[in-house]
């Protein structure tokens, strides 16, 4: 029975050739962008599950309230770890970790770049890593000891055995490779290719000692069965009881490692929200619509083409087939449908995984043999074939076979209406997707658009490090005598990302119940002119004024919060015993976030060895000859180190990731969607123009022109498309206006956007059956007629 079924089904399919490529194609292209999403969602959830302690493993968060908003850091203070380890029941380990750093590496002539952190040894037991060489227990007992990973190890030494060699970091430091451990996956939030003991970083680092400086990562093991929820409620006013109220800005909590990566944000009440699994959640519902789209398409061909089985079916009725039996066949039909469409969308994952993987920016892997992913596959098998087949199944196994025998048309009133229903739906999904791409991308260009308050084009920035910091008015000098430099700055921070912030200054008029948290830059006289920022009250740094040690600029918003009118120049504030003097006041400018409102922001003169070079080109420079000019003079103070730069616009680009990731896959499965919904539309089309031919036929002998006969074919898809539209807009409207209202500074959503779409959508679909309304309107109307 069943080899008959297979050989109806390849029979049917050989017979019909153009409609089963459509069936089989459209639905392909569903189930792969539907194994796409898959492979990116099992990547996200499956984030940190590489640690097998990850249910007990959490990092020690901090809010703060300031002003009535409440921020949430990952930074504590350094006694903090060694205090709860002794004094709060259910920590098995409590350590400091460094931020994620990239430090200068040489082995011999090999100079690069790492990143890795400074840690303390019980890292090793928290993080379950697995030692390749050398001995876990002595590893990081030394100052000078060093780890490094797989993959760091061959970086540095190629093929040639790394254990117990040393390497240079920096200029002139030595460590020794105390171990090789092996890699994390990809999907780990703590990937690393160094880990260095934390005492070697705190050497000479008093602030470390200080309850009132949150500067590192204090990473939490639970011991197991241990309650969260009290050691929460200890924790958190731990750093208050432990200072005798002094230090009262810093409620501690435990977050969970398994929360890190889809969870890891939070509003200005201090609560948590939802981060990265928002994106989990709306593009797995949209490659679920997708792949309904291609489902769709399955049951509209299928249930068009109904009166050219019709006869098969009475054929079978009358010699023996039950309704169940033609069920089963239809629904065998629809699996082996779903079978090969699967084969072919393997083969489109296949070609797509890297241009997919180049928008996510990850490192996805199809791996057949998985049992998830076999698991998927044969799920998506079922559930498509199952769901495509079974209104078509039911449908064609009702026909009465008396009637069919005989010619006679089954009434198609309820099919027409469910097939037509079915269209309306798939486009107003594929509008929605057009609509949704539209504004996503005017919202990018809105807020790329912003007046940041300062010019970042023409800019270029270096990390200063090694010994640049010592002959840096040479440098400026130089740079500037190559006659492309405008101007060249210093500041330790970029302007895009300004971390530095305290509580802690005051000033004559402030209330003294208030907390107010500002943001703190290093810089010196040439970064203002180098951003091109306007000075609005008094002056700029000057390095021939010895009193400029202690002065500070203040922006727009910290001088109105100062006095009313915001000019404030040669106003003092003191942080704790020191005083400052406000040399002037730099019109409000942008940093962190576009979206955001200027924050309180403090420049205090540049003194540190390490930050950032702002160097500002002339107009109209050839920038490759400009960036070897640079590298040149960088590279003759600091020959061990790599010449890296950067462009400052580039760097803002980089700021809407998450916006330009979600673009980016609302405009692949627009594309999508748009395809396979015409590619049902082209089935359709032509086969409702082939069911009309002896009407077209008898429609041009009595004089209708080409023209007429295409528009009385299109008529029937037009309105289907304009009524798509109108249940489209009002639901793109209500889900971008919720997207909208999560950025403080958006665009306001446009009519044009929904005309635009609307027309773009109707152009596509008429030519996408104005093709077979053609043929059928130039065909010889003799053809038709011939056997009447």
């Amino acid at each position: 029975m069943i080899k008959n079924f297979i050989k109806a089904t390849f029979r049917n399919l050989w017979k019909t050739k153009s409609y089963s490529f459509l069936n089989i194609f459209g639905l392909a292209i569903g189930i792969a962008a539907a194994a796409l999403i898959f492979l990116w969602v099992e990547n996200e959830v499956n984030y940190n599950k590489n640690f097998t302690n990850i249910d007990d493993i959490y990092v020690v968060k901090s809010k703060q309230t300031y002003d009535g908003a409440t921020f949430v850091f990952e930074s504590t203070p350094g006694p903090l770890s060694q205090a709860i380890e002794k004094e709060i029941p259910g920590i098995k380990h409590a350590i400091r970790v460094g931020w994620n750093n990239s430090l200068l590496f040489s082995n011999g002539e090999n100079n690069l770049y790492l990143n890795g952190y400074h840690a303390e040894p019980e890292i090793l037991d928290l993080l379950s890593i697995n030692f390749l060489q050398g001995n876990r227990s002595e590893a990081l007992k030394e100052p000078n000891n060093i780890i490094l990973s797989e993959d760091g190890a061959k970086l540095l030494f190629g093929n040639e055995p790394a254990l117990g060699k040393s390497v240079r970091i920096g200029n002139n430091e030595s460590y020794i490779v105390s171990g090789i451990v092996q890699d994390f996956p990809n999907n780990s939030s703590l990937k690393f290719n160094w880990i260095i003991p934390f005492k070697k970083f705190e050497t000479g680092q008093e602030a470390l000692k200080e309850w009132g400086n949150n500067s590192i990562m204090t990473l939490i093991q639970l011991e197991k069965n241990a309650d969260v929820n009290q050691i929460n409620a200890k924790l958190l006013d731990f750093v208050k009881n432990k200072t005798n109220g002094q230090v009262t800005f810093s409620k501690n909590f435990l977050y969970p490692m398994i929360r890190w990566r889809l969870y890891n944000a939070f509003d200005q009440n201090g609560n948590e929200k939802e981060g990265r699994i928002k994106n989990v959640k709306l593009f797995s519902f949209v490659a679920g619509i997708v792949l309904l789209i291609a489902c769709i398409n399955f049951m509209n061909l299928a249930t068009a083409r109904s009166e050219k089985r019709a006869k098969e079916v009475g054929m079978r009725k009358v010699v023996g087939a039950t309704k169940n039996s033609l069920i089963t066949q239809f629904l065998g039909e629809s699996l082996i449908f779903a079978f090969l469409s699967a084969l072919l969308a393997i083969l489109f994952v296949y070609i797509s995984i890297g241009p997919f993987n180049s928008i996510i920016n990850q490192k996805l892997e199809v791996n057949l043999l998985s049992t998830n992913h076999l698991l998927f596959l044969l799920t998506i098998v079922l559930s498509c074939g199952i769901f495509a087949g079974s209104y078509p199944a039911f449908y064609l196994s009702s026909f009465n076979p008396i009637s069919t025998l005989k010619g006679h048309k089954q009434k198609a009133g309820a099919s027409i209406f469910i097939r037509k229903g079915l269209v309306v739906l798939q486009y107003t999904a594929s509008i929605v997707l057009i609509i949704s791409t539209i504004i996503i991308y005017q919202q990018i260009n809105h807020a790329k658009g912003r007046d940041l308050g300062y010019n970042r084009s023409q800019v270029i920035t270096t990390n200063l490090q090694g010994d640049l910091s010592k002959h840096i008015d040479l440098i400026k000098d130089q740079l500037k005598a190559t006659g492309n430099i405008e101007h060249v700055g210093l500041s330790d921070m970029s302007v895009l990302n300004i971390g530095s912030n305290s509580s802690g200054f005051e000033w004559e008029g402030k209330d003294p119940k208030s907390s107010i948290l500002i943001s703190m830059l290093r810089t010196d006289d040439g970064f203002i002119p180098s951003m091109d920022m306007k000075m609005i009250d008094g002056r700029n740094f000057n390095p021939h004024f010895l009193g400029d040690s202690t002065s500070i600029i203040v922006n727009e918003t910290l001088a109105k919060m100062i006095k009313k009118d915001g000019m404030v120049a040669g106003s003092t504030i003191t942080y704790g015993t020191e005083s400052f003097r406000i040399a002037g006041v730099v019109k409000n400018f942008l940093y962190n976030s576009v979206y955001s409102s200027p924050m309180p922001l403090i420049f205090i003169p540049f003194s540190a060895s390490n930050g950032i070079l702002n160097i500002k080109t002339k107009n109209g420079v050839d920038f490759p000859v400009v960036i070897q000019q640079i590298e040149k003079i960088i590279k003759k103070y600091n020959p061990s180190y790599p010449f890296e730069y950067r462009f400052l616009d580039d760097s803002f680009n980089n700021t809407f990731q998450s916006e330009l990731f979600i673009q980016k896959l609302a405009s692949v499965f627009s594309i999508l969607s748009i395809i396979i919904s015409c590619l049902g539309l082209f089935g359709l089309s032509a086969f409702a123009t082939a069911q009309r031919s002896k009407e077209i036929g008898i429609r041009k002998v009595l004089g209708a022109s080409v023209t007429r006969l295409i528009n009385m074919l299109n008529r029937e898809f037009i309105i289907l498309i304009f009524l798509s539209c109108l249940i489209a807009f009002p639901i793109a409207w209500y889900m971008m206006n919720q997207w909208l209202g999560n950025y403080g500074y958006r665009i306001d959503i446009s009519w044009l956007v929904f005309l635009l779409s609307g027309a773009l959508a109707l152009v596509i679909a008429i030519i996408t059956i104005s093709g077979q309304a053609l043929k059928a309107a130039l065909s010889n109307p003799t053809n038709s007629l011939r056997d009447q």
